[in-house]
């Protein structure tokens, strides 16, 4: 699969400069890439930039349910113990659902990441390699050699996290296998290096970026300074990193102000939030329809998917939110014709899903926007860093400064140690539902998935229990890579 992702890698680079047309999916030969003047110009390079942040939302594998960053998001989440499928009528993602698409060296949830953050990784390595010779300002220069380099760190960060064990800051160096380092253009197959290994170029990648990086950018899809740093924020979290997440964070959510009541009920699907940092701006003219993420997990989106198997919210964890709290409000666990906000025929189930929901005309908004990262999610890991390294009263104030937004109700927590990580944690469970965080947070923290006593579908969730440290919580390798490199091995079955 390797040498087929670069080869697709540098036939891609021929279409970035038409990454906004429909013209974008063309398939054509590699051999009318015209590497000159793909790299001649910061004006081409920027081009690149744009493809590789357009390979996030395209479709793999030729499914619809598998659209690309935007479906690991739903997926990721389906993994966990939060999001619930409301009935088992649309068989959508119940693969995933049940730990299989990711425990077959076939399955759609293993290929899909290998495939996708493989093939920005090969992009990004051909601007970098090349950066530096194109005819432009400086600036620039330096700007989309960061951007690069964050699309680089990031996808590798997905990629170790998925297909790799867990880091442990307690047994480093993480001696366990990761995934193949591949750092400039090459068909050759490469043997997977080791978790440390990789964890230490994904640092090394952000934090040149950070470096490169303004905070001045043409739209929130793209990687700036700040987004970075929330990036490098994510990592150290991972690795247990605290003193370095807490700034990171800190740093990251500056220039971002948290999301007003009123907004958080706007539907989340508009990358103007000034909450957002990162995300995706759809354009109406490339719409998605019944791949898009919203057709999967928006309330009101007309796809069948919405209208007979509506997503909600685990009810144990719904049923610990206080009914003055705004994130309340994201789901409903007794709607009726009146209260629920639906697709024309929806059926209506418990605890289903409100958050997400697109404008009042969703036949003229197919689409809508995707968050990426947003400002809470910053709050949300500093203070979990500052509570990890006893500083109780400092955490307390930083998870107060955002519940206190969401809950004018809310009392500054006198919590402290393990009680007061697991406030964190509840509140980073309700916070980001949906946003593609539950699979990871339980693997990071070495916690066993516990579906058990909840509203979740028997039909759906065959599997209740996994305990933590168990081979499941690592992808496979695609078939398609153990197939044609011969120096990489799979993961335990």
């Amino acid at each position: 699969m390797k040498k087929k992702i670069i080869f697709l890698s540098v036939a891609m680079l021929s279409l970035l400069g038409v990454s906004c047309s429909e013209d974008y999916l063309d398939t054509i030969p590699t051999a009318s890439v015209d590497s000159g003047a793909a790299f001649a110009s910061t004006k081409n390079i920027s081009a690149a930039i744009n493809g590789v942040y357009r390979a996030m939302v395209v479709r793999y594998l030729g499914s619809q349910g598998h659209f690309g960053y935007p479906a690991m998001m739903i997926m990721l989440d389906v993994l966990g113990e939060d999001l619930v499928f409301g009935n088992s009528s649309n068989n959508w993602h119940f693969g995933e659902g049940r730990w299989i698409s990711h425990r077959s060296d076939q399955g759609n949830l293993a290929q899909l990441p290998y495939e996708m953050y493989y093939r920005m990784i090969g992009n990004a390595n051909l601007i970098i390699a090349n950066i530096d010779g194109a005819a432009g300002p400086q600036e620039d220069r330096d700007r989309l050699k960061g951007e690069a380099l964050a699309l680089r760190g990031f996808s590798y960060f997905n990629l170790v996290q998925l297909y790799g064990k867990r880091y442990d800051a307690a047994a480093k160096p993480n001696a366990q296998l990761g995934v193949p380092l591949v750092l400039e253009p090459t068909t050759e197959g490469l043997p997977r290096n080791t978790v440390e290994e990789v964890y230490a170029q994904i640092n090394k990648d952000l934090t040149e970026a950070v470096a490169l990086l303004p905070s001045a950018r043409a739209a929130k899809s793209h990687i700036n300074k700040e987004v970075a740093n929330g990036l490098l924020a994510r990592v150290a979290l991972v690795q247990q990193n605290w003193a370095a997440a807490a700034t990171y964070a800190a740093a990251a959510r500056q220039g971002f102000p948290l999301m007003s009541a009123a907004q958080y009920l706007d539907g989340f699907s508009d990358v103007g939030n000034p909450e957002w940092m990162w995300g995706f701006d759809h354009l109406e003219d490339q719409s998605e329809f019944f791949g898009a993420y919203h057709s999967y997990i928006s309330s009101n989106f007309n796809s069948s998917v919405n209208r007979q198997t509506p997503k909600a919210i685990n009810s144990l964890l719904y049923n610990k939110i206080p009914s003055t709290d705004v994130r309340a409000k994201m789901w409903l666990k007794a709607p009726t014709a009146a209260t629920a906000v639906t697709p024309p025929g929806g059926v209506r189930v418990p605890y289903m899903n409100q958050k997400f929901r697109l404008p009042p005309n969703p036949a003229t908004s197919t689409m809508g926007d995707i968050p990426y990262m947003r400002a809470a999610e910053m709050y949300l890991i500093q203070a979990e860093a500052l509570a990890n390294q006893g500083k109780d009263a400092e955490a307390a104030k930083v998870l107060f400064d955002l519940v206190s937004v969401r809950d004018p109700a809310y009392v500054m927590s006198t919590k402290t140690g393990a009680d007061l990580l697991e406030e964190i944690y509840f509140n980073r469970r309700i916070e980001l539902w949906g946003e593609g965080h539950r699979f990871l947070d339980l693997k990071r923290l070495n916690q066993p998935l516990n579906r058990n006593g909840a509203n979740h579908n028997t039909a759906v969730a065959v599997i209740f229990d996994v305990p933590a440290g168990d081979p499941m919580w690592e992808f496979l390798i695609p078939r398609r890579e153990i197939n044609s490199n011969a120096a990489i091995v799979q993961n335990p079955l």
